[in-house]
């Protein structure tokens, strides 16, 4: 009883703690000498106090409504999972690469997609960025993809590519894109382990990575190694899901401290890393959201 009760009474001073913490880090980004890194905080600040205009709001406004309808369908589709299954399922790599089957509701598929505040995080990124080209490793049903090309939309610069292991899922990914007028973004159907090589020939120099895929420490860290060098003189990718099980974050550590890695933000959701930036020394950001 005395322990719930201390734990209650510390529980206000360390959310303090932790806001202060990400405010100071915060501040650090947005007037930071480097353009790529303010570029970043002035996404994450703009994401957080959810500043848009009314031309990002009318494109985000769709996006959502093509989510609301997926959410909705009874639809039932074939799936295969080329992933790590859930955090704790242990999946070897020999049982990844050949797939699992299954059946699932679209509508279940859809709630696997990026939840609204970090989508929009994704766009602002993309708008702050204003990468030319961008690879997405995970389609889902669309909805990650289509904040992105959206905000490609706006800045009228870039193109983004998505990778899809799931045929009838990557279908629906199409479908969305192709629903919103998203011409400036395609999908890629396969395993990860077959595609990626020629997505990233066909779309180098790449300047925007997104991780959003197979989320196996070993899998992680081999397409980071494989994306490298084709990536821009300077690139910034992002991984997601990375406290999501022991074995993600610790590939997030290794990446942190990879000699090419110049600078790393850590949202413990999300983390971010800055490859070929002329930085002076290595820096690390924690903003634990």
């Amino acid at each position: 009883m005395i322990k719930k009760v201390l734990k209650k009474s510390l529980r206000l001073p360390i959310q303090r703690f932790r806001r202060y913490k990400a405010e100071f880090a915060l501040t650090q980004l947005t007037s930071h000498e480097s353009k790529k890194l303010r570029a970043i905080g002035d996404a994450l600040y703009e994401s957080l106090t959810h500043t848009l205009s009314t031309e990002e709001q009318e494109l985000i406004t769709l996006v959502e409504q093509r989510r609301s309808f997926l959410l909705s369908s009874d639809k039932e589709i074939a799936v295969i999972d080329y992933g790590a299954g859930n955090s704790s399922s242990n999946r070897r790599k020999e049982d990844m690469e050949k797939g699992f089957q299954s059946m699932a509701l679209v509508a279940d598929i859809c709630k696997k997609s990026k939840p609204a505040f970090w989508a929009t995080f994704l766009f602002k990124l993309i708008r702050k960025l204003d990468p030319s080209s961008c690879v997405e490793l995970g389609s889902c049903v669309g909805i990650s993809a289509s904040y992105q090309a959206s905000a490609l939309k706006i800045n009228e610069n870039g193109r983004l590519v998505t990778i899809e292991g799931s045929p009838e899922i990557a279908k629906i990914a199409n479908e969305t894109l192709e629903s919103l007028n998203l011409q400036n973004a395609s999908v890629v159907t396969g395993p990860f382990h077959e595609a990626l090589k020629g997505v990233l020939e066909s779309s180098k120099p790449i300047d925007f990575f997104f991780n959003d895929g197979h989320h196996d420490h070993d899998a992680v860290l081999r397409y980071f190694n494989e994306t490298l060098p084709n990536l821009a003189n300077e690139a910034v990718i992002v991984f997601d899901d990375v406290s999501w099980s022991p074995g993600m974050r610790k590939a997030w550590i290794e990446i942190e401290d990879d000699k090419r890695v110049t600078a790393s933000i850590d949202l413990q959701t999300m983390g971010i890393a800055l490859v070929g930036n002329n930085l002076p020394a290595k820096e690390k950001f924690r903003i634990p959201l």
